[in-house]
């Protein structure tokens, strides 16, 4: 099969749309306000310890500012946007949104030849014990739709695309979802299925790094640590110091 989109605008899209998402990211730290965190008192000094090794306005403002900047916040913030980062990248000569319900796209397996109906996941560990019969419940809905509207859908049709890391690397809830017969491709091979194109993960988390390296990310961050610190020195009977 053909393949309409190539490997180096793939690869340009994904510099592209990581360079607007980190530099978007960037944007919102700078107007974050020291009164925008709720800070707890009892914990943030050990916080601050192990981080830095010290209890003082910079080791404090540090333990606030990182884990809001690069844990859970811009994680939560890529993974509501896993279908617009597929669509934007692939291009639609690749994969397209769906109008299915429970669906995120469609796309022609470039192994089978076969059209996928795919729900797509961050990584290997992103989803919980509920979100199993959730999701099953959609391939269901599509398999009763399917037969409705006289469609050729197979049991190996929905698929789970998880984004990063690898088979071995698949949670229990994962698995579950695959030993009940149905599809799920992580890492290396989703990308392959989906553009069949070979170690294209490997370039496209490459592609991030370049993105992240050119961003404003680190400016950003530094003008926020500077925020807060001030905060703090202004605040200093609450924190103890």
């Amino acid at each position: 099969m053909t393949i309409a989109t190539t490997r180096e605008q793939i690869l340009q899209n994904t510099f592209d749309f990581f360079l607007d998402f980190f530099n978007d990211r960037s944007k919102k730290y700078q107007k974050q306000k020291f009164s925008d965190f709720k800070i707890n008192p009892f914990t943030i000094q050990a916080t601050a310890k192990g981080l830095s090794g010290s209890i003082d306005a910079d080791s404090i403002s540090k333990a606030i500012v990182y884990p809001f900047a690069f844990g859970t916040s811009i994680a939560t913030s890529f993974g509501t946007n896993l279908q617009k980062f597929i669509v934007t990248t692939m291009g639609d000569q690749i994969a397209q949104p769906s109008v299915i319900s429970g669906m995120d796209i469609e796309y022609v397996d470039q192994i089978d030849n076969r059209r996928k109906y795919c729900q797509l996941k961050s990584g290997p560990t992103t989803i919980n014990k509920d979100d199993i019969k959730t999701i099953e419940d959609h391939f269901m809905g599509l398999r009763n739709l399917a037969r409705t509207n006289h469609l050729a859908i197979t049991t190996n049709d929905p698929v789970v695309g998880v984004l990063y890391g690898s088979h071995r690397d698949l949670s229990t809830m994962y698995k579950t979802i695959q030993n009940d017969g149905y599809n799920v491709l992580a890492g290396e091979e989703f990308w392959l299925h989906l553009t069949g194109y070979e170690d294209l993960y490997r370039d496209l988390v490459n592609q991030a790094q370049l993105a992240a390296n050119n961003s404003a990310m680190q400016e950003s961050i530094d003008k926020l640590l500077s925020t807060v610190k001030e905060g703090i020195e202004q605040n200093e009977d609450f924190f103890g110091i």
